[in-house]
């Protein structure tokens, strides 16, 4: 008899309980990229070969005369030796580096 007045109340003790209802949904990723994104000043957009949503933020030098990256907020053209208009910049672009020199970068 003993099991089964354990039984008993086991299941006594279940019905008791307050239900607290399904468990919240964890928040999506892209929604608090999204977030961090527009609260530093940028935009979700698609970008690289991939096209995934990315944060680009424009610059506020973009145009400006450079002979190094590190004079800019972004990237310095060496094409036209001069600031990027966007951070990070996609594709294959010819950049000055922090030293000077020249080099080809490629994000995707």
């Amino acid at each position: 008899m003993r099991p089964a007045a354990l039984l008993l109340v086991v299941l006594a003790l279940a019905a008791c309980r307050e239900d607290a209802g399904p468990a919240p949904l964890p928040p999506n990723p892209l929604d608090v990229a999204t977030q961090d994104c527009t609260r530093t000043g940028g935009r979700m957009v698609r970008a690289g070969l991939s096209s995934a949503m990315t944060c680009i933020h424009e610059t506020t030098d973009s145009g400006k005369q450079c002979r190094a990256s590190v004079e800019c907020q972004g990237d310095c053209l060496a094409r036209s030796g001069t600031c990027a208009p966007v951070r990070p910049l996609f594709g294959c672009n010819d950049i000055l580096m922090n030293d000077g020199r020249r080099a080809t970068l490629c994000r995707d």
